[in-house]
């Protein structure tokens, strides 16, 4: 019978056990769904919750099956375009706001 090591108490386990029997952890743990509506929550997730979206993202590529990677790179592909897109427009609102400072103060220094 093979023989296994816990990753987390480094115990000698049985590669049929599911758990390890001194500290619980979970050898064989469940891959993450690829369900349409695991794949929606994923990506809508992504989006709004840009940088989990890459956790996750990240958590979907290290699966066996090929359409859970993909699901892994468009997560991460997404949070990366929303956080550029996001960045891009704090930059634009930072300059407007600072340009618009700038003009203040030069008319307050004319009095």
């Amino acid at each position: 019978m093979d023989q296994m090591f816990c990753p987390v108490c480094h115990i000698e386990v049985r590669s049929t056990d599911y758990f390890c029997s001194n500290c619980g952890k979970n050898l064989h743990p469940a891959p993450p769904g690829t369900t349409v509506a695991d794949q929606a929550k994923l990506y809508l997730g992504s989006i709004f919750l840009a940088p989990m979206g890459i956790v996750w993202g990240l958590r979907y590529l290290r699966g066996l099956d090929q359409k859970s990677k993909v699901m892994g790179m468009v997560a991460i592909g997404l949070s990366t375009i929303t956080i550029l897109v996001v960045l891009k427009y704090t930059v634009d609102f930072i300059n407007t706001l600072n340009s618009q400072m700038g003009k203040g103060l030069q008319g307050i220094e004319g009095l």
